[in-house]
């Protein structure tokens, strides 16, 4: 094991810091600060939007692996037990579609923006269409609904290989229970514990319904046929509604990147089933946001290696099997 150890203080990692309910005293003289983690859809479009606009942010990782985001300090932050969070001085703003728009809307003006890109009004229009139709996809199902249909996406990545498939899937089982008794033991929060946990068994019905979870894939792949005609209509070079990067190329990144780690890019662009999708995945990979954004190797074995199983996600038994076999497969990869 001391040689992942090493492997990893020669490697550079993305800058977080461990919530633990408080602000780190080092943080100098920053006041924005962003509760998210690396892994959560919902936290990548946010940083990735950040880092685009050159913002001075501090990370708070909430390991959303061990159910932090339901712990009593975050609740107090955000009742709902969702991550990212965006605190800016006193203030507290929830939810990533909001983050994006405060971060528009409400910082320094003379940031970079992603929304006013263009004075057409009609680009202005088509990028407020497909960033809304892109989140509106609903990324927590296709993306634990893959690990109960295996048999309809292709091969997966880093970091949702076996057995992290399973042990995500185990946690998946296992979380409305979690949730009506994490509701039990924060008064404050039980109404809306309870609301997720009845979301979670609705939600579940869904990913194991084959059947269900088809419709969703074909609902994105409608979407992502009217994205491969709006890029048909710019030029080479361009992004997704004009020569300039908007809020909806973040939104796009991002979904792209999830269903490329699920396995589904065959399903959906590769091959040449959608020629200009495939070649604006691969431009957007290069992007110092993206880079900057999505975990890299060294991340996913660090986490690997710092995590701890719990009751939050699944048996310690399982986890432990997971843990360990990840560990070898992925130390087998970097000496290989």
């Amino acid at each position: 094991m001391h040689y992942v150890q090493k492997y990893l203080e020669n490697c550079s990692l993305p800058k977080a810091v461990t919530a633990n309910g408080r602000i780190p005293n080092n943080s100098g003289k920053a006041n924005i600060y962003l509760y998210c983690n690396y892994y959560s859809f919902y936290s990548q479009k946010v940083i990735m939007a950040m880092y685009e606009k050159n913002i001075d942010f501090v990370p708070l990782e909430v390991d959303i692996t061990k159910g932090e985001q339901y712990s009593s300090w975050f609740l107090e932050i955000n009742p709902r037990g969702e991550i990212p969070v965006l605190k800016v001085h006193d203030n507290i703003i929830p939810d990533s579609t909001r983050i994006l728009d405060y971060l528009e809307l409400h910082l320094d003006p003379k940031l970079p923006s992603l929304t006013a890109v263009s004075s057409d009004n009609k680009v202005i229009e088509n990028i407020n269409q497909f960033r809304e139709l892109i989140e509106a996809l609903p990324a927590g199902v296709i993306t634990v609904g893959s690990f109960f249909q295996p048999h309809l996406c292709g091969r997966p990545k880093m970091p949702f290989i076996l057995p992290i498939r399973e042990l995500l899937k185990s946690g998946d089982i296992s979380n409305s229970q979690n949730l009506r008794r994490l509701a039990e033991e924060n008064p404050k929060a039980r109404d809306i514990l309870l609301y997720k946990a009845e979301i979670q068994d609705r939600k579940h019905e869904i990913l194991t319904n084959e059947l269900e979870y088809i419709k969703t894939l074909n609902v994105v792949d409608e979407v992502l046929t009217a994205i491969e005609k709006q890029l048909k209509t710019q030029n080479e070079g361009n992004w997704l509604c004009c020569e300039n990067f908007s809020i909806a190329d973040v939104s796009l990144a991002v979904l792209l990147q999830r269903l490329w780690e699920l396995g589904l890019e065959n399903r959906f662009w590769a091959g040449g089933k959608r020629p200009l999708l495939e070649n604006y995945y691969e431009r957007i990979k290069q992007r110092d946001s993206f880079k900057k954004t999505m975990p890299n190797l060294p991340y996913h074995i660090k986490m690997i290696v710092m995590s701890q199983p719990t009751g939050y996600v699944c048996a310690a038994g399982a986890a432990s099997i997971g843990v360990v076999v990840a560990i070898i497969y992925m130390f087998k990869k970097i000496i290989g």
